[in-house]
């Protein structure tokens, strides 16, 4: 399944677009490799290394990337553990719907 990982992340109204701490928009990249990345005490090893293999695929993607749908699991579970609603809503939209 191909992700779109360049759709951007709004704000509250709909319209302002988040920002990175370094002033860049916020994309639906930002959003997953921040959300792969943090460590999670109970992921065994081989989960870890599954997070950090989905990590580089994104990382290295430019407009979309390929993934697996165990790959999307594993991107929606960790957003769903480290977002707030706001950007765990877009995201999964942009994932489940086509990045509409």
């Amino acid at each position: 399944m191909k992700i779109k990982i360049k759709e951007t992340i709004k704000g509250i109204d709909g319209i302002t677009i988040l920002k990175n701490p370094d002033g860049s928009d916020m994309t639906l990249k930002d959003v997953i490799i921040a959300s792969l990345l943090p460590p999670v005490q109970e992921d065994k090893q081989d989960v870890k290394w599954g997070k950090y293999e989905i990590f580089k695929k994104v990382r290295d993607g430019k407009a979309e990337v390929e993934l697996k749908t165990e790959e999307i699991t594993i991107i929606k579970q960790a957003i769903g553990k480290f977002q707030p609603p706001l950007i765990l809503g877009q995201c999964f939209e942009f994932i489940e719907d086509g990045n509409s």
